[in-house]
């Protein structure tokens, strides 16, 4: 699910400024950078999840059962502009994921006399998008629309071309509260709705060093300033990824779709090591609402296998390079 991609539109004008164009767009990157660490210059995180039981089914019949070991995850992103101009932005992101499972004490649900087996799986995403982005105003309010086209596979080929287009206008901007609504219109056949709304709601607490920050459907975080170069952020966050499955069974096809949603919930803490270079651990609970495969190009919704899991911890940690990061995000 390319979840950071889908809300690009709804927050990159969070603190934007109405009286000058060019203020709205530093602003706007500037908030759009300080919330999603892969939007920025640079960014490389490793993710490790704790064991985990899982029970399936293929084709809605009880299938396979077993526990995930180290679960581990690499992403690395990269976003490069193309063209800088005062009211619109060509820009390029590049993303690789390198995800691998441990399957242990894996059991047939069909056929109870085949022994439990153990298994190592690992699988490549890779993904490119050009990205376009209008900075104006409506009514004397931020207004900004954006489009990205983006295409995806794994080392092996390209796979698929989708993309999106949407806009965002802020409809109140104060010293505390900030609160915005957009509408995100997906070119992409395997989204289970055409079009989704966005909603953005930031407010600083009076006389208290924290900050809500509410974004629907992605978050909803409770921050704060933490020790000189710090910030901590406690909360809820969804999100998802998944990868392409190549497959050689007579009677399937060859390329399917992996995806799975999650909702992580726990603690950040960002550090600032210089004006450019940022820290990021994370820790928490994770779970799994969607774990589904289709078949590449298929609605989400028409899937062939799904699983549940249960919740688990896991911790991350990663670095970012950015240069207009700055140490206030208030």
């Amino acid at each position: 699910m390319k979840l950071k991609f889908l809300l690009l539109t709804s927050f990159l004008c969070l603190f934007a400024n109405a009286q000058e164009e060019q203020t709205i767009k530093e602003k706007a990157t500037q908030a759009f950078t300080n919330r999603f660490p892969s939007t920025r210059l640079f960014d490389v995180q490793y993710l490790h999840y704790l064991p985990t039981d899982f029970d399936s089914e293929l084709f809605d019949v009880p299938f396979e059962k077993g526990e995930i070991q180290n679960h581990n995850r690499l992403s690395v992103n990269v976003n490069l502009p193309i063209i800088m101009k005062p009211k619109w932005n060509i820009s390029t992101s590049l993303r690789y994921r390198y995800e691998t499972f441990d399957l242990n004490n894996v059991e047939s649900r069909i056929d109870n006399t085949i022994s439990s087996y153990d298994r190592k799986l690992d699988y490549h995403y890779l993904s490119g998008s050009l990205n376009f982005t209008y900075f104006s105003t409506l009514f004397k309010k931020p207004f900004l629309y954006n489009a990205s086209v983006i295409v995806d596979g794994t080392e092996k080929d390209a796979e698929r071309i989708k993309g999106f287009f949407g806009a965002t206008i802020i409809l109140k901007k104060t010293e505390r509260t900030t609160i915005g609504v957009g509408l995100i219109v997906f070119v992409d056949p395997t989204s289970p709705v055409p079009a989704a709304p966005t909603f953005l709601w930031e407010h600083k607490f009076e006389n208290s060093p924290w900050t809500m920050d509410f974004i629907l459907p992605q978050r909803l975080l409770f921050k704060r300033d933490l020790f000189k170069e710090g910030r901590l952020s406690i909360g809820s966050e969804l999100g998802g990824d998944g990868f392409y499955l190549y497959n050689n069974t007579p009677g399937f096809a060859n390329v399917y779709d992996y995806r799975v949603l999650e909702v992580k919930s726990g603690l950040t803490y960002e550090h600032c090591f210089s004006k450019s270079v940022i820290a990021t651990f994370k820790a928490g609970y994770s779970t799994v609402f969607n774990s589904r495969i289709s078949e590449r190009g298929e609605n989400t919704n028409d899937y062939i296998f799904s699983s549940k899991q249960d919740g688990t911890a896991y911790f991350s940690v990663g670095f970012s390079f950015n240069p207009s990061f700055e140490k206030k995000k208030k």
